[in-house]
């Protein structure tokens, strides 16, 4: 039987060597490594891994759509990320497991890896949260769809004017939605949700694009 792989996803030389060698360790051999989702999502629809570990720090790619474009391609794939407490809000409803930064040691790496790919590991820890990664979640839970894409355009600075355009809502709902999301994350003001946004790994969301301009009707000679 074929051993179950893991592939990992960072464009950081370093950091993938760390998380191999910690892998190899713990008796994972079967390791691949990739820097971009690019070629991670052509291995996908040939021989998908087990498993694969997403660095949300050091990626290039629009994370949340990838780890949804994930979802489709390989459903039986299971998805765990590696960030902040914030990260693990943010994308508490499109990943497995997440590996809680600085603790993504061996032993966390092991529990990871032997619940993906169904090794019994009597020794291995159960994956915990930390309090502050628990409270980032409730948060992010209790965030609208909408609430979400605005949170998004702030993260690039956009203002109520130009994220209404995008979304095709009014600006006062623009409004609206950025007291909310101050009041949700307990931020001052508009750059404090900014900052929140950018660490989370938030962009604007694709499908998002400004009204088109309405042509010029000619004049009749």
């Amino acid at each position: 039987m074929r051993e179950p792989s893991v592939a990992i996803l960072s464009n950081q030389n370093l950091f993938r060597e760390g998380v191999v060698q910690l892998l190899h360790t713990q008796g994972i051999q079967q390791v691949s490594e990739y820097r971009s989702a690019a070629d991670l999502l052509v291995v996908l629809g040939v021989t998908p891994p087990r498993l694969v570990l997403i660095d949300m720090d050091h990626t290039a790619d629009d994370l949340f759509p990838l780890l949804r474009e994930f979802r489709q391609r390989a459903p039986q794939m299971m998805v765990a990320v590696i960030g902040t407490a914030l990260q693990s809000g943010a994308a508490h409803d499109d990943a497995d497991a997440f590996v809680e930064l600085p603790d993504a040691n061996a032993q966390v790496l092991r529990a990871v890896t032997s619940l993906a790919l169904g090794i019994e590991q009597a020794a291995a820890p159960p994956i915990q949260l930390s309090p502050e990664a628990q409270r980032q979640r409730q948060l992010w839970t209790m965030m609208t769809p909408r609430q979400r894409e605005v949170l998004g355009f702030l993260s690039v600075g956009s203002d109520n004017l130009k994220i209404a355009a995008h979304l095709g809502i009014s600006e006062r709902a623009v409004k609206a939605h950025v007291s909310a999301l101050l009041s949700l994350f307990g931020a001052e003001n508009r750059t404090e949700l900014a900052v929140l946004a950018c660490r989370a790994g938030l962009r604007p969301p694709h499908r998002a694009q400004p009204p088109a301009l309405p042509m010029a009707t000619p004049r009749s000679a």
